[in-house]
């Protein structure tokens, strides 16, 4: 009894036939688009070299990786379905590397691009800590001040000719409350740390206005730059995500200087810790954040 066996399928230039048309798509690849690639390879190696930092940016967290590696295998499924399919070279191009461009500007260029912000403000949180941050209170008289033992000077003038005190007189005890405050006034300050592997450093205070607003203010800050960053005031101290009753305060305005953010109106915060914490939307990752007690 004899067997035979079935040779592997084999393509026009011999072999199996995955090989044969795996060849063959990679034979469509023009000489144009291989130098379109060679370039975008030492252009992103050379970025490397400069800041080694972006290496980092993928492996951030579970969805910066997801991100890529999904990235990655749809941009490979594309160029293999329009190969496959024989689109023009010119198509498979811009389909491919406009994309691409745009993602990887959008992800990387902070890391070369400071956004440098200088807002004013009436006052500074080193101004307030040096004076204390409160308004001054001036102690009233304790009851010890008339009970000393100590006799008062006797009064030569007759009890006929002592004048009346007014009746309408305003009181100079000290009883009185203190004016309120001309300015706004520092109610805790803290300094900002970098987090998940973000450097950055700087102030954080928060001030109340004399109508009763509330208002965080940046200085000195100086931390990495990212995509898509916000301001958030999270409840707690040295916060590394957004829990329940997280206040969102907008956009960064820049990873450079001085800057407010205004509490939305009506705004009360319980005594206690907050964390004035920047956070990045796109991957769901802290940047930095500072610790105020308030």
């Amino acid at each position: 009894m004899t067997t035979t066996t079935t040779p592997p399928e084999t393509g026009r230039n011999g072999g199996s036939a995955p090989a044969s048309v795996f060849r063959e798509l990679i034979g469509r690849i023009t000489r144009l688009e291989m130098l379109v690639g060679a370039v975008i390879a030492l252009v992103m190696v050379s970025l490397v070299l400069i800041e080694s930092d972006i290496l980092e940016a993928p492996f951030e967290n579970a969805q910066t990786l997801l991100f890529t590696v999904g990235g990655t295998a749809l941009a490979g499924a594309a160029l293999v379905a329009m190969l496959w399919f024989r689109v023009p070279p010119v198509v498979r191009l811009v389909v491919l590397v406009v994309p691409f461009v745009i993602v990887n500007w959008w992800l990387i260029s902070p890391y070369f691009i400071d956004d440098t912000v200088d807002e004013g403000f009436s006052t500074s949180i080193s101004q307030q800590l040096d004076s204390g941050g409160e308004t001054p209170v001036v102690p009233a008289p304790s009851d010890d001040d008339t009970t000393t033992g100590s006799t008062p000077p006797a009064d030569d003038t007759p009890p006929s000719t002592q004048p009346d005190a007014a009746p309408d007189e305003p009181s100079t005890t000290g009883d009185e409350p203190p004016p309120p405050p001309s300015g706004p006034v520092l109610l805790g300050a803290g300094q900002f740390v970098g987090l998940a592997g973000h450097s950055g450093t700087g102030d954080a205070g928060l001030f109340q206005n004399p109508d009763g607003s509330l208002l965080l203010r940046f200085e000195n800050f100086d931390i990495q730059n990212g995509p898509d960053l916000e301001v958030y005031l999270v409840p707690g101290a040295d916060q590394t995500s957004l829990s329940e009753g997280s206040i969102h305060l907008g956009a960064l305005k820049g990873n450079v200087g001085d800057q407010n953010y205004e509490l939305p109106s009506g705004t009360e915060l319980a005594p206690g810790e907050y964390t004035a914490l920047v956070w990045c939307e796109a991957f769901s990752v802290e940047f930095v954040g500072a610790t105020i007690a308030v």
